[in-house]
């Protein structure tokens, strides 16, 4: 099957479902549910609707080093 990597994760509900997929379950209930009403549920979820990722898009790509190390022998491109 597909297996979401944390670079392509896009919001905070992709970031979620992530974390239920690595994490034991018991914690990850733990972390994402709330208590009694769930107002503190309610308001992190609230606040976290404030962020926005961005993607990595239209930077500058004038001068990108490419060059890496494999096997302690250096190369201009990474394949």
């Amino acid at each position: 099957g597909w297996f979401m990597k944390l670079k392509d994760a896009l919001n905070i509900d992709d970031l979620r479902r992530l974390a239920k997929a690595r994490i034991p379950r018991m914690v990850f209930d733990y972390i994402d549910g709330g208590a009694d009403d769930e107002v503190t549920l309610g308001r992190s979820v609230s606040r976290f609707d404030e962020y926005e990722l961005t993607w990595r898009a239209l930077r500058d790509v004038s001068s990108i080093d490419t060059s890496t190390t494999i096997m302690g022998q250096e190369t201009r491109l990474p394949f």
